[in-house]
């Protein structure tokens, strides 16, 4: 049996494969590299995953996950896992390529992630090439959710909301100054708070301001990454993520305006990884 894994840095959804059937389905947290260190990954396997499977069942592990971009990075996700999978290959990816496949499957394209943290690539069908490094929330996240929350964060901070939003937002939320400081500063994952606050975006699409920080954020998102490709014009381009899939008719009117189509839109990769791997088991 295959386990594959999409892990972002809010969740991870595991996937046993039985043959050409989904056998068994588990989410656990988030599992990047970047926010976690060898014994949380295993502390998570552990107690959030191992007790749902029989060790000796899984012959391959294929995790695709944000943060995996480097050897050192990729290798402490692998050792981890093979604590409990110990007959098990383990192939770790980026989640860039997890993306690229589940898009476009063997096939072309420009490949894109807007969830947490946004990435972007050039994908022909084998391996990814990327235009630009993903930098995270400090410096880069364009489009994605932290990004979002950053702007509109900046802007009640800085009271430039509107006095509509600003007390439809001080009425659910009631944060402090104190409050916001703390999540950002104190406390671990600041860019899960910041993208948390599209739980109060998504319905508030139509809001003028809403709606141009949506459209502001996209424009960001398209001349950081898509213009960075050569012909991005005449390339399918293909988008998954939660905030892709929650804002994608605010998304598409943006990529119409940079002359751009796009073929698909995911909220997740898994169903696409799911496709890619069953098409790669043995007739």
């Amino acid at each position: 049996m295959k386990l594959i894994a999409d892990s972002g840095s809010t969740k991870t959804t595991w996937v046993v494969l039985d043959g050409l059937r989904v056998k068994q389905t588990i989410a656990t947290i988030g599992l990047n590299p970047y926010f976690h260190n060898s014994e949380s990954v295993e502390s998570v396997i552990r107690a959030d995953l191992s007790p749902f499977l029989v060790e000796d069942h899984i012959s391959e592990v294929h995790f695709y996950g944000a943060g995996c971009s480097t050897d050192f990075n990729n290798q402490m996700i692998s050792d981890a896992i093979h604590l409990f999978f110990r007959k098990a290959k383990v192939f770790v990816y980026h989640d860039i390529l997890g993306a690229a496949r589940a898009l476009f499957g063997d096939g072309s394209g420009i490949a894109c992630i807007l969830g947490t943290g946004c990435n972007s690539c050039y994908f022909n069908g084998s391996t990814t090439v990327s235009k630009v490094d993903s930098l995270g929330y400090l410096f880069g996240d364009e489009g994605a959710g932290s990004y979002l929350g950053k702007l509109f964060m900046g802007a009640y901070l800085k009271k430039e909301l509107p006095d509509d939003l600003r007390e439809a937002f001080d009425k659910q939320y009631g944060l402090t100054l104190e409050d916001i400081l703390n999540s950002l500063y104190n406390r671990p994952s600041p860019n899960r708070f910041l993208a948390s606050f599209s739980i109060f975006l998504s319905p508030n699409r139509d809001h003028p301001f809403v709606r141009e920080l949506l459209n502001r954020s996209f424009r960001d998102f398209f001349t950081a990454h898509i213009r960075k490709y050569e012909q991005y014009q005449s390339q399918p381009v293909g988008f998954i993520g939660s905030i892709a899939s929650s804002y994608r008719e605010v998304l598409g009117e943006v990529a119409a305006g940079e002359g751009v189509r796009i073929t698909r839109v995911l909220s997740s990769p898994v169903e696409g990884l799911i496709e890619y791997h069953l098409q790669q088991m043995p007739c």
